[in-house]
């Protein structure tokens, strides 16, 4: 279910899903509607994972909800969803004929159908739904290029395409405590944080999710990466210069880190204000990967 902001005066927030555990007063659960990405418990994957996947269910939930002024916010891969959902990148057709004939309700059109995005605020931006995207980096020779390609290749065959190890490592080796020291090491300043509540938010699912586990892990890191924020912005310049741009970035993120592709190419873009009018802003603050801890 969907969780909402429940103090202040002024814009509702609205969560698709629950950030973490142990804030309980910051949000409260509406009964009345059905979050757009069922985290969790959720084992069907009879469905292709991508980016745009998860735009276009931002995009239908929020126009179930008739929303209107909307600021999307998202962290790490949620930063790409947020950049596919304010452009209408998720929007699929056979040519660019029709897709101007086509809208989503966040992003709008051509057409006469406006946006209904006022701005978009990025939280440790990734590279994109995995890790395949780095291979897009300009300072890697050909050579470097294709080491990489091929050692991913490697990784995909002999570990994430193949099903019997996926199942013997979800099986013998995934333990609650193993998940417990992953976590903590993401929540670098309140490891406190990774309560039992957390833990089994990703054990159970992996334990007894069944194929359904197995599916989505091998999809997650096997699937095509999606567009770089770089490509998104080179695509939809049109949209993306024109709408305000906040990135919040934590100085000791080794997941995202700023020194990295992504975080060069907005540094930049704030240094030059790249896309005029000083529409993109950043902060860099004391904080890890999960900047909400």
């Amino acid at each position: 279910k969907p969780y909402h902001a429940q103090d202040g005066d002024g814009t509702p927030a609205t969560f698709p899903y629950k950030l973490y555990p142990k804030e309980t007063a910051v949000v409260t659960i509406d009964e009345n509607q059905k979050s757009p990405i069922p985290m969790g418990k959720n084992t069907n994957t009879k469905v292709y994972y991508s980016i745009n996947l998860w735009a276009n269910m931002i995009d239908d939930y929020a126009r179930q909800c008739n929303m209107d002024e909307v600021i999307l916010m998202g962290n790490s891969l949620g930063s790409l969803v947020a950049l596919s959902a304010a452009t209408g990148d998720f929007i699929e057709t056979p040519n660019d004929i029709d897709r101007e004939n086509m809208f989503g309700y966040l992003a709008g059109n051509h057409l006469g159908e406006g946006s209904r995005v006022r701005g978009v605020c990025l939280f440790n931006c990734a590279v994109g739904l995995n890790s395949m995207n780095v291979l897009k980096n300009p300072d890697f020779s050909v050579i470097e290029r294709s080491v990489l390609k091929g050692v991913f290749g490697v990784f995909n065959n002999l570990i994430f395409d193949n099903e019997p190890l996926l199942k013997f490592a979800l099986d013998n080796v995934v333990t609650k405590d193993l998940l417990r020291d992953a976590l903590k090491s993401l929540y670098t300043y309140n490891p406190e944080q990774v309560d039992d509540e957390l833990v089994d938010s990703f054990y159970y699912p992996a334990k007894f999710g069944g194929d359904g586990a197995i599916e989505a892990i091998r999809q997650i890191y096997t699937n095509d990466a999606g567009l770089t924020p770089k490509e998104m912005t080179a695509k939809y310049p049109h949209i993306l210069d024109k709408l305000p741009l906040h990135l919040i970035w934590g100085d000791s993120d080794v997941v995202t880190p700023i020194e990295g592709d992504v975080g060069k190419f907005y540094c930049d873009r704030v240094a030059n204000n790249r896309g005029g009018k000083g529409m993109t802003t950043l902060d860099v603050v004391c904080g890890g990967h999960l900047l909400f801890d």
